[in-house]
């Protein structure tokens, strides 16, 4: 395994008083390009997802690893609402929504996922997958499905938290070098911001979807693919410690062998898919529907 240390020379430093972080945030002020990323758990209580760490990497020094559980992310609004610094993370959707329910409101990302589709050809986009494309960096993957919530957190854990954040930076930065090669690099930018959209507003447009059409009965071949969602569904949701229903329900699998979508926006389509799930798993589900429908 190559170490992302050797690789780009970095190294992180942990936060976890609420004061240390508002002073990390007004310097990172200064910067005019971060990559962020997040770790979060699953809270049973008010069944919903909470941040537990804030990443966030840039040219100004070591990788700032904030524990929002101890310090909060109230000190971060310095950082996160500005709107003179560019922000990058990778399948951002995610990222957004978890700032977003802790109350802060993003001033716009730039996905790394997006970006990276309109700049290479893989089978695959997730970070690991595009890093090693563009560095020859296999990332270890091993610890994000780990116990965020458990303080203290080992060292390899935050590690892990702050190699995301510094390869996000590094892939938006050559991914930008290959675009603007192509002439094609502020296009791509366009189409890869999000809006900072808050909840209440995303929630006032999804009501105003069209109903789903009555079910269609299903035929041999899409049976035979919702037995393999089904395999997918149950690893993932003993990965995140959930029922499998709240990963997807069974019409979601049924519409999903039905359709058979092959793209995040057309996943938007699919019953039971709204933008949290799409974000947080919407890449290994296409993988999980290609390799069930023989691909």
């Amino acid at each position: 395994m190559v170490d992302p240390a050797n690789n780009f020379g970095f190294s992180w430093r942990f936060v976890a008083e609420s004061e240390d972080a508002r002073r990390e945030a007004e310097l990172l002020r200064q910067a005019d390009l971060i990559g962020l990323d997040t770790e979060t758990y699953w809270n049973y209580q008010t069944k919903r997802t909470n941040v537990s760490l804030v990443q966030i990497a840039s040219s100004l020094g070591d990788v700032l690893v904030v524990d929002a559980l101890t310090a909060g992310v109230e000190p971060l609004r310095e950082i996160i609402e500005f709107p003179g610094v560019r922000m990058v993370a990778h399948n951002a959707r995610f990222d957004e929504l978890v700032l977003l329910d802790a109350g802060l409101r993003p001033q716009g990302f730039v996905d790394t996922l997006r970006l990276a589709r309109a700049a290479l050809d893989l089978p695959s986009y997730s970070l690991a997958a595009v890093a090693e494309h563009l560095f020859g960096l296999p990332l270890d993957k091993t610890l994000r499905t780990s116990n965020w919530r458990r303080r203290p957190l080992t060292r390899a854990q935050i590690t892990y938290a702050a190699t995301d954040a510094l390869i996000t930076l590094h892939v938006y930065n050559e991914l930008r070098r290959r675009l603007e090669d192509r002439g094609t690099f502020e296009a791509a930018l366009h189409a890869s911001m999000l809006s900072g959209e808050p909840r209440g507003e995303r929630r006032e447009r999804n009501q105003r979807r069209v109903a789903p059409k009555p079910a269609i009965p299903l035929t041999p071949e899409d049976k035979s693919i919702v037995t393999k969602l089904k395999k997918w569904r149950l690893e993932r949701s003993h990965a995140q410690r959930v029922p499998a229903y709240m990963i997807c329900p069974d019409r979601t699998l049924d519409h999903l062998a039905q359709v058979r979508p092959a793209t995040l926006e057309a996943l938007r389509e699919i019953h039971g898919l709204g933008e949290s799930k799409i974000a947080s798993f919407g890449e290994d589900l296409l993988q999980a529907l290609r390799r069930a429908c023989g691909g």
